[in-house]
């Protein structure tokens, strides 16, 4: 949904200043996406032709969505960069066939973090879709990745969802919307900042407010430690996936008196915790994640980043595996603490030359190689679709996510639901981390570890 201050002109929305941050942290060796890995139930003999099947889905469906849009820059920027509505696609270019052999998953998930490495074009719709036909099974996939600055997670799963069998095609577009003349852009944008002055002074009070009110709770937050893996993120990828039965997963987390979210997280943390043991890679502190909490509400719509970074530790200085979730909990509930505060540090108005502002301080930021958000690793837990999904007539049968390492990170484990399932994707800067199954075998592993304690715990109980 867009304010009337978000418009411009018909058809032209500017882009706030948390979206920016997803165009201007990114780096060819982080380039910012959120996608999936949809795994297809399509038998041999039909999947020729998938890859064309798609594209007519897609040109049904995408005027529905945010998508159909090319980034544009504000003269000088003074105003928000803003995205201009346009009429169609380019989807041959768009949307890629990938019919050669696959051997096994392995390989489909190599050519996936191969694929992952590559920039979206944010001069034209901000998207790109690869079709693997090559399974030796009935299945096939596709990667379908957008550009973080349209949506977060959440928001990512609605255009899913919009592309679906489960939503209608829509009517197509005619034209492309236009842009007003640089001087008439200017006076527009004079005329919004004026009439916003009050709004933004206020902001800029509870900011104040907020910063005082984290002063008290800057020393429960923990370090991000130094590592080996630290330091620049080259531009090679490890992916692989992992899937759980939903419910005996929220079983065992109930069994633990944990959330399925404090379980994915201590799971991760064995991962973690093993893989750079054996790389004798671990510090003596515990590993500290980036991961977020939506502060998405029905005003705000179904799209744009409505995120507050959240940098909980992982407990993995600590060896028993109950303390090391409880540590984890209670490590979540300070940051939790912190998050509406945050949340008014980053829901402001945008300002005279905030978008030639925040260019000048990423260019600073990439050129000294410093992080740009605390964490060794990102972590994150989307909602998902509990009912079947279909493409093409096609059923879903997962919906991984191919997840993104941010600069500085060495890792990143995304799941959501899908279905009866809780889909993972792992990847890993595979200069660091060589093969991303390590993780996942470890993450399974630690399921199994805390499946056996709940099930002790429950014969304790009764």
């Amino acid at each position: 949904m867009s304010s009337a201050s978000d418009l411009l002109a018909p058809g032209v929305r500017r882009m706030r200043p948390d979206d920016h941050f997803m165009v201007l942290s990114e780096t060819d060796a982080s380039p910012m996406h959120v996608g999936a890995l949809l795994m297809l139930e399509v038998p041999q003999a039909q999947k020729a032709g998938l890859a064309a099947a798609f594209r007519r889905q897609l040109a049904e469906r995408l005027p529905a969505t945010p998508l159909l849009v090319r980034l544009f820059q504000s003269p000088e920027g003074f105003d928000s960069d803003v995205w201009v509505d346009v009429a169609g696609a380019d989807l041959d270019r768009l949307v890629m066939a990938e019919d050669m052999p696959l051997a096994d998953d392995a390989a489909l998930y190599a050519a996936v973090a191969e694929r992952n490495m590559i920039r979206l074009d944010l001069t034209s719709p901000p998207f790109l879709a690869y079709v693997f036909t090559g399974l030796r099974d009935d299945r096939a996939a596709i990667y379908f990745k957008m550009h973080h600055c349209v949506a977060d997670g959440i928001g990512f799963q609605e255009v899913l969802r919009l592309l679906s069998d489960e939503a209608p095609p829509v009517p197509p577009r005619t034209a492309d919307a236009t842009l007003p003349g640089e001087d008439e852009w200017r006076r527009i944008a004079e005329a919004r900042f004026a009439a916003e002055e009050g709004l933004r002074g206020a902001q800029s009070a509870t900011r104040k407010q907020a910063l005082a009110a984290l002063e008290p709770l800057a020393g429960e937050r923990a370090a991000t430690p130094a590592l080996d893996l630290g330091g620049a993120t080259s531009n090679r990828r490890s992916y692989t996936t992992v899937s759980i039965p939903l419910e005996p997963f929220k079983a065992v987390a109930g069994r633990l008196g944990a959330t399925v979210n404090d379980l994915f997280l201590a799971c991760a943390s064995h991962g973690l915790h093993d893989v750079l043991a054996s790389e004798s890679a671990l510090p003596a502190e515990p590993l500290v994640v980036n991961t977020a909490r939506s502060y998405r509400r029905a005003e705000h719509g179904s799209f744009g980043n409505r995120i507050v970074a959240m940098h909980p530790h992982l407990a993995t200085n600590l060896s028993d595996p109950i303390a090391r979730l409880h540590a984890i909990q209670a490590s979540m509930r300070s940051e939790m603490r912190r998050t509406a505060y945050d949340e008014a540090l980053l829901d402001a108005l945008e300002k005279p030359f905030g978008a030639r502002d925040r260019r000048a301080t990423f260019a600073r930021l990439h050129g000294s190689g410093g992080r740009v958000l605390p964490g060794n690793v990102t972590l994150s837990n989307v909602p998902g679709p509990a009912a079947e999904r279909r493409f093409m007539g096609w059923r879903q049968l997962h919906n991984f996510p191919v997840p993104i390492i941010g600069s500085g990170r060495f890792a990143n484990i995304t799941s959501r639901r899908s279905g009866a399932n809780l889909d993972m994707g792992v990847i890993t800067d595979a200069a660091k981390i060589a093969e991303a199954r390590a993780i996942a075998r470890g993450f399974e592993e630690g399921f199994a570890q805390y499946a056996a304690l709940g099930n002790n715990q429950t014969s304790i109980e009764d």
